[in-house]
């Protein structure tokens, strides 16, 4: 008989190529996510890893050695490796030890440990996800290990929390296998379920079908979500997203002589362009609007200095979300009527009727006003023949008021859709894995169980 759990313990971890949310206890659905923490790992250099004290990542425990090691699966070759645990005491104090084969493998250290160390005892860092993907299955077992156990306060050896873990639509069943034996193996959980992000999304938003972008920082997603099934066939993606607007902000803010006079070497600091970009200030404007004057210019305090920017800098760079300045970038409209026309035509005119934008590029003010004026006047008057299956009009959905905690955080849609099903799924057998149906089936019992 499997063993239910309480909404205090259930844990909802959302995988993400730049961050990674969690948080454990869903009683309260109007509370935010507890943990946010760059997807990055800094390995230690083996010989700095010996002498480290636990004053580095300010706890204080200190470091031991590695336990036995567990199995995991690579994701090239679709066969089994040993990947060696982490010792419990050496996560809670910041810092997990995790390799391929023996303890003389990689020591990880995550967070805000990894930005204060000292840059002469980490000899590199990892993108543990990247467009989705997952770079190293090592690096990312030792991080949900460092979550859980550091971030979380969750102890291995007894963990008795059900977990729901939320990822990318991109996954392929492999990657979702790797995953479920992380879980299980490397995190000790109980009972897990895992749920693509665009589904999430749309949960999040009141609804069961609609087009779920998601503009993250390597990548822009568009999926369309019918009844509450993920139309893998029908996806479709787009490298312009949140490091592409950095890049171009960057770009414009070096060709601007005023501003870089405002700096002692003439030169703009990429730190400058990404602090600008998360701001505010960037505003996506509608076409044929009367832009603010190009002399005039915002103030913007960074460093402890106060420095001017072009409006028309501030205009030109988040616009490229909408309006690609490459040939070869794919425009995000037709994007979306691509997405739409691979859809079951009776489900089509639903799909115009039900737009989630998500995503931390979703921030940006004007972009849905923006992207509504494109959808209605270049896309959809493409056909002059509408029947039921189809629609002149576009209906954009965000968070139902009632969720007050979550006002200004639409765009964290996918983690509120998590809370809202692991409420109910978490304590129903039906929907998730325990840890006897995996170890009686292995890795792909997690295709079997939905929700």
């Amino acid at each position: 008989m499997v063993a239910m759990h309480k909404e205090e313990s259930f844990v909802i971890i959302e995988l993400g190529s730049y961050m990674t949310k969690a948080m454990q206890d869903v009683t309260d659905v109007n509370k935010l996510p507890t943990v946010l923490i760059r997807s990055r790992a800094g390995i230690i250099k083996q010989e700095e890893a010996t002498e480290l004290t636990p004053a580095a990542s300010n706890d204080n425990q200190t470091p031991v050695e590695l336990k036995d090691a567990s199995t995991s699966i690579d994701s090239a070759t679709n066969k089994q490796v040993e990947v060696p645990q982490a010792d419990e005491s050496k996560a809670e104090a910041g810092l997990t030890s995790d390799s391929e084969q023996d303890s003389s493998g990689p020591n990880y250290v995550f967070g805000s440990a990894l930005e204060n160390a000292d840059a002469n005892t980490i000899d590199s860092t990892v993108e543990i996800m990247t467009n989705g993907f997952v770079n190293d299955w090592d690096a990312l077992s030792a991080f949900l290990r460092h979550i859980v156990t550091k971030e979380l306060g969750i102890r291995i050896s007894d963990n008795t929390s059900a977990f729901l873990f939320s990822i990318p639509v991109q996954w392929p069943k492999s990657d979702m296998e790797n995953l479920a034996q992380i879980a299980f193996e490397d995190i000790n959980a109980p009972t897990i379920m895992i749920m693509e992000q665009p589904l999430l999304a749309a949960y999040g938003n009141g609804g069961v079908t609609g087009i779920v972008i998601d503009m993250g920082h390597d990548t822009t997603t568009v999926t369309p979500v019918v009844d509450s099934a993920v139309q893998n066939s029908s996806i479709a993606q787009t490298a312009v997203s949140g490091a592409a607007v950095t890049t171009r902000l960057h770009e414009l803010l070096q060709a601007d002589a005023e501003t870089r006079e405002q700096f002692d070497d003439a030169s703009v600091p990429l730190a400058f362009a990404v602090a600008l970009k998360e701001s505010g200030l960037c505003v996506i404007q509608l076409p044929g609007t009367d832009a603010a004057d190009t002399s005039e210019r915002q103030t913007f305090e960074f460093g402890g200095k106060s420095y001017t920017v072009s409006n028309d800098v501030l205009a030109r760079a988040p616009d490229i979300l909408v309006q690609p300045t490459q040939a070869s970038e794919s425009v995000l409209t037709a994007l979306v009527r691509q997405v739409v026309l691979g859809c079951d035509t009776d489900k089509r005119a639903a799909l115009w009727e039900n737009i989630h934008i998500v995503g931390g590029s979703a921030q940006f003010s004007g972009l849905r006003e923006r992207l509504q004026f494109e959808l209605e006047n270049t896309v959809l008057p493409a056909s002059n023949i509408f029947a039921l299956s189809q629609t002149r009009d576009t209906r954009f959905h965000t968070l139902p008021e009632y969720f007050v905690g979550w006002r200004g955080h639409a765009h964290w849609a996918a983690f509120l859709g998590a809370c809202l099903v692991a409420k109910v799924a978490l304590a129903d057998a039906r929907h998730f894995v325990s840890r006897a149906e995996y170890n009686d089936s292995g890795p792909s019992i997690i295709h079997t169980k939905s929700f």
